[in-house]
């Protein structure tokens, strides 16, 4: 992975940001959610101005895993807690698959617990489709611990999903 570094994303950063999301979707959820829906999720979620307002947010870490090209991406932000601790939620982090293994989704991961912890944040919570292998061996060989399991609607879906949480 020497030939990539992370650091927060820039609005420069939305048009690769746009290339690498479709492949890692397919990819990801292709096994289990029809591509009519992971497309409709990305004509929503990864509209030019929705990733713009996430990276432009102050509320928000944004980061690329930029080498040659931007070969991933992580987002989060902090949400309110019900405790006294600070809580954030990661929204995303995929990594185009022809990387995957290389260490970029973890350091991806480790950068934003880092910039979290920055600000006081002391747990992050991950919500995963129970589906998605990849992202279930992800988190749980990094520290996360389900907490809880409930249904999540997808298209026309209903599928488990799993909520997570780790120490920052």
């Amino acid at each position: 992975m020497s030939d990539v570094s992370v650091r927060a994303a820039t609005v420069a950063d939305v048009d690769e940001i746009q290339e690498v999301a479709p492949r890692a979707w397919h990819a990801t959820y292709g096994e289990f959610l029809p591509a009519e829906a992971i497309d409709a999720i990305l004509d929503d979620w990864y509209a030019a101005e929705e990733i713009e307002g996430s990276i432009t947010s102050e509320r928000s870490v944004y980061l690329v895993a930029d080498g040659e090209s931007v070969a991933g991406y992580a987002s989060a932000a902090p949400i309110d807690a019900e405790d006294d601790g600070q809580e954030a939620q990661l929204y995303a982090i995929y990594v185009d698959p022809d990387r995957w293994n290389d260490g970029i989704g973890t350091a991806l991961l480790e950068n934003v617990v880092g910039r979290l912890a920055e600000r006081g944040i002391e747990r992050l919570r991950v919500e995963v489709l129970a589906d998605n292998a990849v992202g279930v061996s992800f988190y749980e060989s990094r520290g996360f611990e389900r907490t809880a399991e409930r249904e999540r609607t997808v298209g026309e879906q209903t599928l488990p999903e799993c909520v997570y949480y780790r120490d920052v």
